[in-house]
């Protein structure tokens, strides 16, 4: 039973060894005995909304300020470089470029393992210690007192970094039904916005009262915005459960409710097993290489901007330090605003996921098309603006893996597929800017361009993909689809070996 006290937990492991064997138990996922309990259990929709108005309130948030805080302490680079960064530690444009890849290099040395290790532990535990051990690295970046030892301290960050996504797109898959996932998703994407908005805030007022620090205003940005990290990883240890039925907002019959709402999404809580089958069908699957190349496009443009934009605005459009910094915020604006925007969009207007990640990705690619060829300044920032809103296509696609996806292995290898294709596209992006083509970069746009016709296209196939399958399902398990077989379910399937699975498109 769901009840945690000794005498039913005891009987209900009786029961449970009853119905399968141990090898069996290894098998199935994390929420199978649950699932036990609640087989048959009719939902009160007032009730079920109540619940998940719950679990929006008491998780929703916590993701949110933990995405914040990532992408502030991310952004700080933008900032810093205009504010003393690069001249203080002596970089030239070669070795600032290598500030935004070395990140992204340890992020992807340690993704796998990372991944890994969420398989085998509670998840909302190792999240905790590593945002926790992120601002104390991101706290190091204002001590550093050369390029060496900046660029040691963000191949560290990159590296803690790796647990960070993985953690948020299972977490999503854990507490909400696949058509709630995309909503959810654009929510804590977005509020990586109010994040770079922090940061640039922080930047600017720094920078303004410089004179009144006896320390370097890029070094009280890194320390201030890692204690602000440090203190929300405290809190999300003790605030975020591992699984909804660990929940301490929850009571029994609510957590009974979060199980069952999870059972037609056919992909459980997780199992710590490792299991090479599944690993094997994630390596010949198509959709793990779209996903791959999408966040490639995607990671190129994200990488470049992300850590040359504050410089674009100021050499190239020609706007003070200080406008600059502000006019960051008019990007962190569109981040915040636009993910939201356009899950509702798909929610109510465009009924495809995919369909809806392709109309954005057309939008982005326009505005990169602006940022390198415009005849001038002003539809080239406008084409710069546009580019922001690649947060509300990583929303739509982060939704479609954790959706689409089943088997906790194969999960696993398809979130590392995803955030592998973002590291190699942000290792390359910083790459592209060329010191000899200061200040219009002529090279690093035109890259942004060619690439990001990979992430436009992507995710049409996986449409035209996902439709099929789901075609060749009801062809030949249509009675499946809507059955409450606990083993379909909670039986850690693949999406491919699971008949009653429907992908979403």
């Amino acid at each position: 039973m769901i009840s945690e006290t000794p005498e039913l937990k005891e009987d209900f492991q009786v029961e449970l060894k009853n119905v399968l064997s141990t090898e069996e138990l290894r098998e199935v996922d994390k929420g199978f005995e649950y699932a036990l309990d609640t087989e048959g259990l009719e939902l009160d929709p007032v009730k079920e909304k109540k619940l998940v108005r719950k679990i929006d309130l008491y998780i929703l948030p916590m993701l949110c300020i933990l995405m914040s805080c990532q992408l502030m302490d991310k952004s700080t680079n933008s900032y810093a470089s205009i504010v003393g960064l690069t001249t203080d530690l002596k970089m030239d444009t070669r070795t600032y470029s290598w500030v935004g890849s070395s990140f992204y290099l340890g992020y992807l040395v340690f993704l796998y393992p990372a991944n890994m290790i969420l398989q085998k532990t509670p998840i909302s535990k190792t999240l905790a210690f590593a945002v926790l051990f992120w601002g104390i690295v991101i706290c190091c970046h204002g001590a550093c007192h050369s390029s060496d030892t900046f660029l040691l301290c963000r191949t560290l960050l990159g590296m803690l970094e790796s647990f960070m996504d993985p953690t948020y797109m299972l977490m999503t898959s854990q507490w909400y039904k696949k058509d709630e996932q995309y909503v959810r998703c654009g929510y804590w994407l977005g509020m990586q916005g109010f994040g770079t908005m922090l940061g640039s805030g922080i930047a600017y007022g720094f920078h303004k009262h410089k004179d009144s620090f006896s320390f370097a205003p890029w070094r009280l940005l890194y320390i201030v915005t890692g204690v602000i990290t440090i203190f929300f990883g405290i809190v999300s240890y003790f605030h975020i459960p591992d699984v909804p039925t660990n929940a301490w907002f929850l009571n029994e019959e609510e957590k009974k409710y979060a199980v069952e709402r999870v059972r037609k999404n056919r992909t459980g809580f997780g199992n710590q097993q490792f299991k090479w089958s599944q690993l094997k069908e994630s390596a010949s699957d198509i959709t793990l290489y779209l996903f791959f190349f999408y966040m490639m496009g995607y990671g190129i443009e994200n990488g470049a901007l992300g850590n040359f934009g504050s410089i674009l605005l100021k050499n190239q459009f020609g706007f003070t330090t200080g406008s600059a910094l502000l006019m960051n915020m008019v990007g962190s604006g569109i981040d915040i605003v636009f993910p939201l925007m356009f899950a509702y969009v798909n929610k109510y207007i465009i009924p495809s996921r995919l369909l809806t990640g392709f109309l954005i990705n057309s939008i982005v690619f326009i505005g990169l098309c602006l940022l390198a060829f415009a005849p001038n300044n002003v539809a080239k920032l406008v084409g710069y603006y546009c580019s922001y809103l690649t947060t509300a296509s990583w929303a739509c696609l982060s939704s479609v893996v954790s959706s689409n996806v089943a088997g906790h292995t194969k999960k696993i290898t398809a979130n590392t597929f995803f955030l592998i294709g973002f590291c190699v596209g942000n290792l390359i992006g910083p790459q592209a800017f060329l010191a000899q083509e200061a200040p219009v970069y002529f090279t690093a746009k035109r890259t942004m361009v060619g690439t990001y016709v990979m992430s436009a296209i992507s995710p049409l196939a996986m449409f035209a993909i996902y439709y099929f399958r789901n075609k060749k399902k009801d062809e030949e398990n249509k009675e499946l689809a809507d059955s409450s077989d606990i083993t379909l379910s909670f039986g850690d399937k693949t999406d491919k070996e699971n008949p009653a699975f429907r992908y979403c498109l």
